[in-house]
Protein backbone atom coordinates (compact mmCIF):
# COMPACT_ATOMS: atom_id res chain seq x y z
CA UNK A 1 0.00 0.00 0.00
CA UNK A 2 1.76 3.33 -1.16
CA UNK A 3 1.10 6.93 0.66
CA UNK A 4 1.81 10.63 -0.35
CA UNK A 5 1.67 11.94 3.36
CA UNK A 6 5.10 12.80 4.85
CA UNK A 7 6.47 10.57 7.46
CA UNK A 8 7.03 12.07 10.90
CA UNK A 9 10.55 12.21 10.41
CA UNK A 10 10.38 13.87 7.00
CA UNK A 11 8.13 16.66 8.69
CA UNK A 12 10.08 17.20 11.84
CA UNK A 13 13.60 17.40 9.61
CA UNK A 14 11.69 20.34 7.43
CA UNK A 15 10.47 22.16 10.76
CA UNK A 16 13.89 21.83 12.18
CA UNK A 17 15.35 23.47 8.93
CA UNK A 18 12.77 26.23 9.23
CA UNK A 19 13.37 26.53 12.07
CA UNK A 20 17.25 26.93 11.60
CA UNK A 21 16.37 29.41 8.88
CA UNK A 22 14.55 31.75 11.03
CA UNK A 23 17.30 31.76 13.48
CA UNK A 24 19.68 32.81 10.91
CA UNK A 25 17.40 35.78 9.94
CA UNK A 26 16.95 36.72 13.19
CA UNK A 27 21.36 36.18 14.05
CA UNK A 28 21.46 38.24 10.42
CA UNK A 29 19.03 41.16 11.26
CA UNK A 30 20.44 41.19 14.97
CA UNK A 31 24.01 41.90 12.80
CA UNK A 32 22.78 44.25 10.93
CA UNK A 33 20.84 46.21 13.33
CA UNK A 34 24.60 46.61 15.61
CA UNK A 35 25.86 48.21 12.44
CA UNK A 36 23.27 50.34 11.60
CA UNK A 37 21.15 52.02 13.69
CA UNK A 38 24.13 53.58 15.70
CA UNK A 39 24.83 55.53 12.10
CA UNK A 40 22.39 58.87 12.68
CA UNK A 41 23.79 58.77 16.90
CA UNK A 42 27.05 58.92 15.47
CA UNK A 43 26.42 61.86 13.07
CA UNK A 44 24.38 63.68 15.79
CA UNK A 45 28.20 64.11 17.48
CA UNK A 46 29.59 65.66 14.18
CA UNK A 47 27.58 67.87 12.30
CA UNK A 48 26.33 69.90 14.69
CA UNK A 49 29.86 70.59 16.06
CA UNK A 50 31.87 70.05 12.74
CA UNK A 51 33.51 73.80 13.80
CA UNK A 52 34.72 72.58 16.83
CA UNK A 53 35.68 68.95 15.33
CA UNK A 54 37.30 70.47 12.04
CA UNK A 55 39.77 72.16 14.38
CA UNK A 56 40.49 69.02 16.38
CA UNK A 57 41.03 67.01 13.50
CA UNK A 58 39.62 63.59 12.96
CA UNK A 59 39.74 62.77 17.27
CA UNK A 60 35.68 62.69 16.92
CA UNK A 61 35.86 59.20 15.89
CA UNK A 62 37.30 58.43 19.44
CA UNK A 63 34.13 59.71 20.76
CA UNK A 64 31.74 58.35 18.04
CA UNK A 65 33.28 54.93 17.93
CA UNK A 66 32.80 53.78 21.84
CA UNK A 67 28.87 55.46 21.55
CA UNK A 68 28.71 53.12 18.73
CA UNK A 69 30.12 49.82 20.40
CA UNK A 70 28.03 50.69 23.54
CA UNK A 71 24.70 50.94 21.29
CA UNK A 72 25.95 47.89 19.81
CA UNK A 73 26.81 45.87 23.56
CA UNK A 74 23.13 47.67 24.69
CA UNK A 75 21.34 45.56 21.42
CA UNK A 76 23.16 42.59 21.91
CA UNK A 77 23.04 41.98 25.77
CA UNK A 78 18.87 42.87 25.06
CA UNK A 79 18.60 40.89 21.91
CA UNK A 80 16.26 39.09 23.42
CA UNK A 81 13.67 42.30 23.90
CA UNK A 82 14.39 42.89 20.40
CA UNK A 83 12.61 39.66 19.50
CA UNK A 84 10.38 39.09 22.24
CA UNK A 85 7.24 40.42 20.82
CA UNK A 86 6.29 39.51 16.71
CA UNK A 87 3.89 39.95 14.38
CA UNK A 88 2.58 37.03 12.31
CA UNK A 89 4.57 36.55 9.16
CA UNK A 90 3.15 35.58 6.13
CA UNK A 91 4.35 35.29 2.35
CA UNK A 92 3.46 39.10 1.81
CA UNK A 93 5.82 39.63 5.07
CA UNK A 94 8.40 37.64 3.36
CA UNK A 95 7.94 39.56 -0.27
CA UNK A 96 8.09 42.73 1.23
CA UNK A 97 11.49 42.62 3.81
CA UNK A 98 13.08 40.18 0.49
CA UNK A 99 12.58 42.82 -1.86
CA UNK A 100 13.49 45.73 0.31
CA UNK A 101 16.69 43.66 1.21
CA UNK A 102 17.89 42.96 -2.68
CA UNK A 103 16.99 46.45 -2.97
CA UNK A 104 18.91 47.57 -0.61
CA UNK A 105 21.82 45.71 -1.59
CA UNK A 106 21.52 46.51 -5.53
CA UNK A 107 21.53 50.19 -3.83
CA UNK A 108 24.72 49.72 -1.72
CA UNK A 109 26.36 48.40 -5.23
CA UNK A 110 25.62 51.30 -7.56
CA UNK A 111 26.86 53.70 -4.39
CA UNK A 112 30.03 52.41 -3.87
CA UNK A 113 30.85 52.83 -7.48
CA UNK A 114 30.56 56.61 -7.09
CA UNK A 115 31.62 56.76 -3.44
CA UNK A 116 34.85 56.66 -1.87
CA UNK A 117 35.55 55.15 1.72
CA UNK A 118 36.82 58.42 2.91
CA UNK A 119 33.73 60.33 1.63
CA UNK A 120 31.61 57.38 3.78
CA UNK A 121 33.51 58.00 6.69
CA UNK A 122 33.76 61.80 6.18
CA UNK A 123 37.26 62.69 5.92
CA UNK A 124 36.32 66.12 3.73
CA UNK A 125 34.36 67.10 6.38
CA UNK A 126 36.17 67.06 9.44
CA UNK A 127 39.41 67.87 7.61
CA UNK A 128 39.71 71.18 6.19
CA UNK A 129 42.84 70.67 4.61
CA UNK A 130 41.64 67.55 2.64
CA UNK A 131 40.35 68.53 -1.04
CA UNK A 132 36.30 68.14 -1.12
CA UNK A 133 36.16 67.34 -5.05
CA UNK A 134 33.29 68.12 -6.82
CA UNK A 135 29.68 67.47 -5.93
CA UNK A 136 28.73 64.10 -7.23
CA UNK A 137 25.54 64.10 -8.93
CA UNK A 138 26.05 60.89 -11.17
CA UNK A 139 24.73 57.24 -10.49
CA UNK A 140 22.51 56.74 -7.82
CA UNK A 141 22.99 60.64 -6.82
CA UNK A 142 21.27 61.91 -9.87
CA UNK A 143 18.14 60.53 -8.25
CA UNK A 144 18.57 60.76 -4.95
CA UNK A 145 20.85 63.08 -2.14
CA UNK A 146 21.41 60.72 0.44
CA UNK A 147 21.65 56.78 -0.98
CA UNK A 148 23.83 55.85 1.71
CA UNK A 149 21.31 56.78 4.16
CA UNK A 150 18.53 55.02 2.13
CA UNK A 151 20.27 51.75 2.09
CA UNK A 152 20.18 51.95 6.10
CA UNK A 153 17.01 52.36 6.10
CA UNK A 154 15.73 50.06 3.96
CA UNK A 155 17.71 47.42 5.42
CA UNK A 156 16.23 48.08 8.76
CA UNK A 157 12.50 47.76 7.35
CA UNK A 158 13.47 44.91 5.37
CA UNK A 159 14.51 43.23 8.01
CA UNK A 160 11.57 44.43 10.17
CA UNK A 161 9.42 42.48 7.65
CA UNK A 162 11.41 39.40 7.64
CA UNK A 163 11.64 39.34 11.81
CA UNK A 164 8.68 40.09 12.75
CA UNK A 165 9.64 41.52 15.34
CA UNK A 166 7.43 44.71 16.88
CA UNK A 167 10.64 46.27 18.73
CA UNK A 168 13.07 45.95 16.02
CA UNK A 169 9.92 47.83 13.27
CA UNK A 170 10.14 50.45 16.15
CA UNK A 171 13.99 50.70 16.06
CA UNK A 172 13.72 51.14 12.00
CA UNK A 173 10.97 53.84 12.28
CA UNK A 174 12.87 55.30 14.85
CA UNK A 175 15.89 55.36 12.15
CA UNK A 176 13.87 56.93 9.43
CA UNK A 177 12.86 59.62 12.15
CA UNK A 178 16.48 60.32 12.98
CA UNK A 179 17.72 60.50 9.82
CA UNK A 180 14.79 63.66 8.73
CA UNK A 181 17.25 65.52 11.30
CA UNK A 182 20.58 64.21 10.38
CA UNK A 183 20.18 64.31 6.55
CA UNK A 184 19.52 68.84 6.55
CA UNK A 185 22.59 68.90 9.37
CA UNK A 186 24.66 67.86 6.73
CA UNK A 187 22.92 69.27 3.92
CA UNK A 188 23.73 72.89 5.53
CA UNK A 189 27.43 72.26 5.18
CA UNK A 190 27.49 71.00 1.94
CA UNK A 191 25.27 74.21 0.93
CA UNK A 192 28.38 76.01 3.01
CA UNK A 193 30.92 73.97 0.92
CA UNK A 194 29.31 74.09 -3.05
CA UNK A 195 27.07 77.07 -2.51
CA UNK A 196 24.58 77.14 -5.42
CA UNK A 197 25.92 74.32 -7.13
CA UNK A 198 23.94 72.26 -4.25
CA UNK A 199 21.29 74.64 -3.82
CA UNK A 200 20.96 73.30 -7.49
CA UNK A 201 21.35 70.03 -6.82
CA UNK A 202 19.20 70.33 -4.12
CA UNK A 203 16.33 71.60 -6.32
CA UNK A 204 16.68 68.68 -9.23
CA UNK A 205 17.38 65.82 -6.68
CA UNK A 206 15.02 64.92 -4.04
CA UNK A 207 16.47 63.81 -0.61
CA UNK A 208 15.18 60.02 -0.16
CA UNK A 209 12.79 59.33 -2.74
CA UNK A 210 13.45 59.52 -6.44
CA UNK A 211 10.79 60.93 -8.46
CA UNK A 212 8.78 58.84 -11.06
CA UNK A 213 9.64 61.64 -13.44
CA UNK A 214 12.77 63.23 -13.07
CA UNK A 215 12.33 66.98 -14.11
CA UNK A 216 14.38 68.61 -17.24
Amino acid sequence: MYTTGRTSAEKGNSGLVWNLFLRAVDILGLILLIAIFPIPFFWFLIHPAIGFWRRVGTSPYLIALPVWGGLGLLLVTEQQWVFAGRVPRSAWTWAVGAGLFFFAIWLEVKRRRTFSPQLLLGIPELNPGHPAGALIRTGVYGFVRHPRYLVCILTLLAFAALTGSAAYFSLAILSVLLYQVVAPLEERELRARYGKAYEDYAREVPRFLPRLVRSR
